[in-house]
This record gives C-alpha cells, structure tokens and sequence, in this order.
C-alpha cells in the first residue's frame, strides 16, 4: 500500500458486529476495482460489542485497512471528523456501516468529482427506511432549510466524496457544533448531488432514534442560527402587544362604560403567559451561554485509545 494513498475511505462504526465481515469485504472488492492507490479507514467510535475485535483481526491480517479506537462513544460526528483527521488520501469517501449506502456506488461518486467540483452528495432513490424515520428526516430538512434560506443547499447524507481542500476548510471552523452534513452545505462549495441506491438495513440496530433526530435538530438550531434568540424577542413584543391592548380595554371599560372588571382569572392567565415567555427566554439563553462555555472549556471533540494500522 502506498505511503499517501490517493483515495481514503473513511467508515465510523459504533456497535456493528454481525456486519463487520460484510462491510470490509464489500469495501477491499470495491477498493481492489478502483485500480487507483486507496486505503480504507475505520472509526470504532467505542464499540462495546465486539465490534472492535472483529476489525481488529481484519486489520491485523489485511493492510489495506486502518482502525482507530476512540475511548468511548463521542457520537458519529465526531467519530467522522477523526476519521477525516487520520485519513491520508487527497480523495475522501465517507461511508456509513450499516450498508444501506452501498459501497458498489462509490465509483458512481468518484466519476461524478470532476476538476470543477469539490464535493458530491447524494440524494435516495427510494428511501428504504421505517415511516418515523423518513418523516424525521424530512422535517429535520425541510426545517434546516427554512432556516438557511435559498442561499444554503442544504443536503444531510452522510454518504459523500469530498476533496483533502474540504477537509482543510473544516479544520478552519473553530465552532463547537460539528454537525458535518450542515457545515459543508453553510460552506457553499463547488458541489454536485447524485441520485444512489438505498438498501433496508439488514442486521442490527439503527443509531437514528426520533430523539437523536430531535438533538440534531436542536443542535442545527442553536449552532448555526440564531432563530431562538429572536423567536424570543417576537414573543416579547407579542406579549407587550396584548398587554397594552388589555390594559387599553379595561381602561375603556372603565371609563366609557363605567364597568369595573375584576377577577382573578384573569390575572392568572396574563401572569401565566408572560411566566411563560420569561422562562423560554432564560431556557435559550442558557443554551447558547452553555454552548459558549463548552467553546470555553476547548475539550477535544474525540480522545484516541488506540490506531492498528
């Protein structure tokens, strides 16, 4: 294997045993048919069921792979920007493990990097997913693209070939949120999107929860807009609105009319309500004073145990 490999596949994994076997011997036969110098990287991202054994004897015995152990799950951005980091290619395929991506469509990508473009996404076919999940996915999306506006394409795969020049311009980014799909869409790199086939997944588990869609969707929101910020200053305003037109009607009332309205209901609803925005308020400020303190603090995204090369 060469020294600089020309092409870098990078595949985090995270708790992926019965197919590990699959995933590598799918990947070395794609690789071997590329007839280009290439080397296949894989992040453990603490895996606590074998997972890790199994591509350790793989990398052991075949060189064409790499394996870095982190020392716990950091998360799959996480894991993928160490991949990113540890990758040697000027070429780099990033690559799920659970095989609904297949690896046989990476030469499609690779055809479709021609000297004008810097990054290629995908885009399904038909999404081979449950019903939750493609309904999260798509209103994670659709939302991400409201808050970008036109001038951001937003484009949320994480299956992609990318040039070493991508990479670089992440590193640039000194923010907290590594949100990668995000961040090389905000970028607005010479890029083209490609229709791919989608597989069912057909071992294990999905790592995609509705709440982990719920996170991402947080961490979209607070790490690349301040939307919450002014959600709030609209609800104060809307607050201050209403009470002026309350206070403007039972002075009306009042005086006009010579009506004199009482009742402690009605107190307890205008309390409840500007209660309610002065707590939302303190909520999202916490949230971006707690993202400031993690920027603070400069905790490393990831910590290797161990790289098997």
């Amino acid at each position: 294997m060469d020294k600089n490999p020309e092409i870098s596949i990078v595949v985090p994994v995270y708790n992926e045993e019965p197919l590990i076997e699959e995933l590598c011997s799918r990947l070395k036969c794609v690789g071997d048919e590329l007839n280009r110098s290439y080397e296949i990287l894989i992040v453990d991202d603490g895996s606590d069921d074998g997972s890790f054994e199994k591509l350790k004897r793989i990398s052991e015995t075949d060189k064409i792979f790499r394996l870095v152990r982190l020392t716990r799950n950091f998360g799959q951005q996480s894991a993928v920007l160490a991949g990113f980091r540890m990758s040697r290619g000027e070429i780099v395929v990033q690559l799920d493990s659970d095989l609904q991506n297949p690896p046989e469509e990476i030469p499609k990508l690779l055809a479709a990097l021609t000297e004008n473009i810097d990054l290629v996404t995908t885009t399904h076919k038909k999404r081979q997913d449950g019903l939750l999940r493609v309904i999260g996915s798509k209103v994670l999306c659709r939302f991400g693209q409201m808050l970008f506006g036109k001038s951001v394409k937003l484009n949320l795969s994480s299956f992609r070939v990318m040039r070493r020049s991508v990479i670089e311009k992440i590193e640039a980014c000194r923010d907290r949120s590594r949100y990668m799909a995000v961040l090389m869409s905000w970028m607005g790199l010479p890029s083209i999107e490609i229709e791919v086939e989608h597989h069912s997944r057909k071992k294990g588990e999905t790592k995609y929860s509705l709440l982990t869609l719920t996170k991402l969707s947080w961490d979209l929101v607070t790490g690349y807009s301040s939307f919450p910020l002014r959600l709030v200053t609209y609800m104060g305003l809307f607050g201050a609105f209403i009470g002026f037109l309350m206070m403007a009607f039972l002075l009306y009332q009042r005086i006009v009319n010579g009506i004199l309205i009482e009742g402690f209901v009605v107190l307890l609803a205008v309390f409840a309500f500007f209660a309610g925005v002065q707590l939302l308020s303190v909520g999202f400020l916490g949230e971006y004073l707690g993202r400031v303190h993690s920027q603070v603090q400069a905790r490393p995204d990831y910590i290797i145990e161990k790289v098997i090369e």
